[in-house]
């Protein structure tokens, strides 16, 4: 019972995943926090951030909720759920899209669709601070980490590892 809901949340949300993964943060935190209550939202930043320093998409953080919620097979079943489908209408997808070159719908669609993927992008920045900003150390470290991206090169993990070691030091207890 709890393999094939978690199959069938994962693979609604990865139907659902237009600009990335991240795009459907929001919609995994309302599936796996508010509605399932599998885990907490603080778990969720956890598993966000761990996502982020391993290689790969952010949406491999469904391993992580399936291992807590039913083991190896959870993992297992959340992490196909999240990738086969998206993989199978991507492809589709492009092959229709490939067809539709020179075509003038297809230029208003894909200018149509960036600022809703932009949107989603965004409420999955929000979705995520419910679960981290705890505090003005932690806040502060969100804008720290938000400047330093925005005006340097600075690798994502690297930044997420300082993070994470300031975090060790000050947010002790």
């Amino acid at each position: 019972m709890i393999l094939g809901r978690l199959a069938l949340v994962f693979t609604i949300l990865s139907l659902l995943g237009f600009g990335g993964g991240s795009a459907i943060i929001p919609q995994m935190h309302a599936d796996v926090v508010e509605r399932f209550h599998w885990i907490t939202s603080a778990d969720f930043a956890r598993f966000f951030a761990l996502a982020r320093l391993a290689p790969g998409p952010t949406t491999t953080m469904a391993a992580l909720v399936g291992y807590v919620v039913a083991g190896f097979a959870g993992a297992c079943v959340a992490t196909i759920a999240v990738f086969v489908p998206a993989g199978v209408l991507a492809y589709a997808v492009d092959h229709l899209w490939g067809r539709l070159r020179g075509n003038p719908w297809r230029e208003r669609f894909a200018r149509a669709i960036k600022p809703v993927v932009l949107g989603l992008i965004w409420a999955g920045v929000v979705t995520l601070a419910q679960g981290a900003l705890d505090g003005p150390v932690t806040i502060g470290v969100a804008l720290v980490a938000t400047i330093v991206l925005l005006r340097t090169d600075w690798n994502q993990a690297l930044l997420v590892l300082g993070a994470g070691a300031v975090g060790a030091l000050v947010l002790r207890g």
